[in-house]
């Protein structure tokens, strides 16, 4: 039997839960998750058998790679199935059990965007990528590649007008977006919030790495310390259907910088 397809009529009638986007519909990588899920719980992907490919699923659902393998993260990150390099991905059981998980409230909670804050842009230009910078702000298996242009925005975020300076923020936005920019520099709030609502694209999916890195010259000097002063880089990606919303690259001063999280216990499927 040939597998079903994301837009038959059985399949969309049995999508009853899940995130739900503004106009009540679930994000495509959601439904493809869910089909998938619901063949493993069937039986159609047996447990510690390979599913079908990433190519092989972006063909059934007519849709992008980027797509499919938000939909295999989610059934990875839910203890369904394991991904490895070269390997494929394999089904490790119908019933995931207990787990963890980590729970926001927001967007804005995650990433501890104080609201009180004062940003100033200090100027932007057109870069064309190089590999290093493709794969920071698409991330190992993202969509952006080396060669292609996008917006670069430099900013400091001050604890408020005449304080002191919080961090040193590199934006990267999309080239498809240049026409929703020219709003930043009179945005104190977080720059995703405002694409997101001017763009009408749904975050699906935010994204942060942390890393202990000495400051480039240009960015310590903007917040008056010495060039190789020990940072917090925190890298932040914000993914739609369509590929990366906007990408950011934060300086924080190590001795300034303090990341909590809150973590919560799943509870058994059984």
């Amino acid at each position: 039997m040939a597998p079903r397809s994301i837009d038959r009529e059985s399949d969309l009638k049995s999508e009853q839960s899940g995130p739900q986007t503004p106009g009540g519909e679930a994000p495509r990588y959601v439904r493809i998750q869910r089909i998938l899920q619901d063949r493993i719980a069937q039986g159609r992907y047996a447990v510690g058998s390979l599913m079908p490919t990433e190519i092989e699923l972006s063909e059934e659902f007519a849709t992008s790679r980027f797509t499919i393998r938000s939909a295999l993260r989610n059934l990875m990150q839910d203890g369904y199935v394991e991904r490895r390099q070269g390997m494929g991905t394999r089904v490790l059981t119908a019933n995931p059990t207990t787990g963890y998980y980590q729970s926001f409230e927001s967007l804005q909670e995650l990433f501890q965007i104080a609201v009180e804050t004062y940003l100033v842009v200090l100027g932007s230009e057109d870069v064309v990528l190089d590999a290093e910078i493709a794969k920071r702000i698409g991330g190992d298996d993202g969509p952006v590649r080396a060669g292609e242009r996008w917006i670069l925005f430099e900013s400091v975020r001050w604890t408020a007008p005449g304080g002191r300076p919080l961090s040193f923020i590199q934006s990267y936005v999309p080239e498809r977006f240049r026409d929703h920019t020219s709003a930043f520099a009179d945005h104190n709030g977080p720059f995703f919030d405002l694409l997101e609502t001017r763009s009408q694209e749904t975050i699906i999916e935010a994204q942060q790495e942390i890393r202990a890195m000495p400051m480039p010259q240009h960015v310590a000097r903007a917040i008056g310390l010495r060039e190789g002063a020990l940072s917090l880089q925190l890298t932040r990606r914000y993914l739609t259907a369509r590929g990366i919303l906007i990408a950011s690259v934060n300086w924080h001063p190590a001795d300034k910088m303090i990341y909590r999280t809150r973590v919560r216990r799943r509870q058994s499927r059984d």
